[in-house]
């Protein structure tokens, strides 16, 4: 079987809201499965300063995978998350927050280094799919949050 190649995807949008709020909103990863629709659960299961051991219930049309990841939240640059999971292989998920021309700067990246080519177009298709709706739905739950404020990053 061998090993695949990595899989990647990188969305950006520029969101008219200060940074600080934006990066509140990508942080609250517990608040998840309220509008990331691929979200079963989630669960934070400790914390030690800017880091985070996270358990993650992620549901996929055929089966539910739980992640265990680690976040590290470098307010309010960035947030990186990453996992190993036996099925998947290794994950990064990089979310960073720059001044935008209105507001924020968003850039989210997705890396998987899939374990084997075997299962790597059926993951490619589950992830792709649920990583281009990704940036929506937070873009969507930030105006139902913050409502149609426009503001420049501090």
């Amino acid at each position: 079987m061998g090993n695949a190649e990595p899989i990647r995807y990188a969305q950006s949008a520029d969101l008219p809201y200060e940074r600080d709020r934006v990066f509140d909103l990508v942080a609250d990863i517990e608040r998840y499965p309220e509008f990331l629709p691929e979200y079963r659960a989630v669960r934070i299961r400790s914390r030690e300063g800017d880091t985070l051991q996270v358990e993650q219930v992620i549901n996929f049309p055929v089966f539910d995978l739980t992640l265990r990841s680690v976040a590290t939240l470098r307010r309010p640059e960035s947030i990186v998350v990453q996992s190993y999971q036996a099925l998947l292989g290794d994950l990064e998920i990089r979310w960073e927050f720059k001044p935008g021309g209105m507001g924020t700067l968003v850039d989210f990246r997705m890396a998987l280094m899939p374990l084997s080519r075997f299962g790597a177009g059926l993951v490619e298709s589950l992830l792709s799919r649920s990583a281009a709706r990704t940036l929506r739905n937070f873009a969507e739950r930030a105006q139902k949050v913050y409502g149609r404020e426009s503001g420049k990053t501090a």
